[in-house]
């Protein structure tokens, strides 16, 4: 089922109104600040959980100040989708970043309660304490609750005011020696979904509303010297100068242009700039300066910064200078799973006609949650690519297309596949199952007892070598389940209505063509004692008229094999179509 178009308006009229009003909760007055544990956290928390419960959830606060919010599944014992963002800001912030995927999470939930669907897998919405770092300097601290992974001494990190995170969980009713307890087993997630603005200006310059992120960049940043010889600005000759600037603006431009000829995924920044002694009429003699480089893979990362620092070591040593490095900071890339990849991308090819795929270069909750289960994401575009800025803005109508993409991509995921309900069923349900597609009974039991099966081809593998054994006594066990080709199968089982399907195009054929199937019909049961049997999907009554007159010519044994054959395909063709 799908989210309409005035649905998808409605609610992203109410997503930009719930914006407004998060954006009101500040410790700041007239600009957005609101940070991890603060009393407008606290505040920020009881609203959203508000509006999760008026969705159909039941809702919590975990031990790290998270806000969580469940919406049953109708199979108990799935593992959940876990859809959500951020709720803490930097400061003077924009009123999208994070709160957009809490807030359209909350929207594609209250939709399904609206219509009342469930998904075979719960849903849980969780808007995270900490993203940002704002206030201690420390990030991810609500992501890396949920995973379980806080580092030692995180409890004694302190803020400005020397108000260590310990107590400030005090101060917000929270218990610093329970913390453990926002943790949540592997099994308890089938994967994670993040709706985000794009932080960035690709998705105007394409002139779409929505991207799939392929993966989050890894980065490496580092501080770098230049060491020269400082001297008299007006005595020494240009040619006898050590000059520290002029070999690291020499490098500063080789960064850009060696990084401008790779991947266009890469991207590394000179952002500090330091020069000694710092006078206008003395030559520089050492320059301090910081290198951030980010890819979304570690390998094209690596290899362009080993290029980058060979190229300074070689500046240096054209100039006689020193350059030195030293690596102060380094996170992985986080490539997001092809699977929820691939729902994302169906989606937006639904809503938008086309699914652009682009990293992302900013960091996000799903850096830590991809420690433990797999991570998706969704981009929406926002004006200029302006983040972490009062001027940060998205437009309600790309909201309503995020929404609507959005809520395809979480109805795919939470609804088990056909495979999935078949290895979670019980023995006489997916008996059911399998029990058309051939009356068989040693078969269908094989098949059921090799459950569970890794996937579709896994199972129709199986399927195959079971059917390899059978012979002239399951052939005619098959063929008490067939009617005659020409005929109208009979009955309501599953087969027969199978059957009246596969053979609808002969059914429908002239008079002359269902004399000649029936007197073919009668001289093979005459010649070999049993109806004949031929995959009709696909071919027309002529083609079938023909290949029965061929195999009137057989002997015995030749009919036999080429018989057990036809049933072999019959059967998988029916098993394909289970799955579907």
């Amino acid at each position: 089922m799908q989210m309409t178009p005035e649905e998808a308006r409605l609610a992203a009229a109410r997503v930009m109104a719930r914006s407004d009003s998060l954006a009101g909760i500040s410790e700041t007055p007239g600009e957005l600040t609101r940070v991890y544990l603060s009393p407008q956290h606290l505040q920020a928390n009881a609203q959203v959980a508000q509006w999760m419960e008026a969705a159909g959830m039941t809702t919590w606060q975990d031990a790290v100040g998270n806000i969580c919010g469940r919406y049953e599944g109708a199979a108990e014992g799935e593992p959940a989708l876990l859809l959500g963002s951020h709720l803490d800001t930097v400061r003077n912030a924009g009123r999208f970043d994070g709160m957009l995927g809490v807030l359209t999470a909350i929207e594609v939930v209250a939709w399904m309660h609206q219509h009342r669907l469930r998904g075979d897998r719960a849903i849980e919405i969780v808007g995270f304490g900490d993203e940002e770092g704002t206030r201690f300097g420390i990030t991810l601290l609500g992501s890396r609750g949920l995973t379980g992974s806080w580092p030692d001494g995180w409890l004694e990190t302190q803020d400005a005011r020397g108000v260590s995170v310990a107590q400030a969980m005090v101060n917000a009713g929270l218990d610093p020696q329970r913390i453990a307890g926002a943790a949540r087993a592997p099994e308890d997630f089938c994967g994670y979904l993040e709706l985000h603005i794009e932080q960035g200006p690709v998705l105007e310059g394409e002139n779409l509303p929505l991207g799939v992120v392929t993966a989050i960049n890894g980065a490496r940043r580092l501080s770098c010297r230049f060491d020269g010889e400082a001297g008299h600005a007006g005595t020494v000759p240009m040619a006898l100068r050590r000059d520290a600037l002029a070999g690291a603006a020499e490098w500063m431009t080789a960064v850009e242009t060696l990084t401008r000829e790779r991947d266009p995924t890469l991207v590394a920044t000179v952002g500090t700039l330091g020069c000694l002694p710092g006078a206008v009429n003395v030559i520089p003699g050492a320059v301090t300066l910081s290198l951030d480089i980010r890819s979304p893979s570690d390998a094209s990362r690596d290899a362009l910064l080993a290029d980058l620092l060979r190229t300074g070591e070689a500046i240096a040593a054209r100039r006689g200078l020193g350059f030195s490095h030293d690596t102060f900071y380094s996170s992985p890339a986080t490539p997001c799973a092809p699977q929820l990849q691939q729902a994302l991308s169906d989606a937006c090819r639904a809503v938008q006609g086309r699914a652009l795929l682009l990293p992302s270069g900013a960091g996000h909750d799903a850096m830590a949650i991809a420690e433990r289960w797999p991570v998706g994401m969704l981009f929406v575009r926002c004006e200029r690519g302006i983040s972490h800025h009062p001027a940060e803005s998205v437009t309600a109508d790309d909201v309503a297309v995020a929404l609507r993409a959005f809520s395809l991509a979480v109805q795919r995921i939470v609804t088990a596949s056909p495979l999935q309900r078949f290895n979670a069923a019980g023995a006489e349900q997916a008996m059911e199952t399998v029990a058309p597609c051939v009356a068989i009974t040693q078969w269908q039991q094989a098949l059921v007892a090799g459950r569970p099966y890794a996937s579709e081809e896994a199972l129709l593998a199986e399927a195959a070598r079971l059917s390899e054994s059978w012979d002239a006594q399951a052939l005619a066990q098959a063929l008490c389940a067939h009617p005659r080709i020409g005929e109208r199968a009979q009955g309501s089982s599953a087969e027969s209505a199978l059957s009246r399907q596969e053979q609808s195009a002969v059914n429908a054929r002239d008079a002359a063509l269902t004399q000649a199937l029936a007197e073919g019909n009668a001289q093979y049961e005459a010649r070999f004692g049993r109806v004949f049997l031929i995959r009709a999907k696909g071919r027309s009554g002529e083609e079938m008229l023909a290949a029965l007159r061929r195999r009137l010519e057989n002997d015995d044994a030749q009919e036999e094999q080429e018989a057990i054959g036809q049933l072999r395909e019959i059967t998988m063709l029916r098993l394909r179509g289970a799955f579907a």
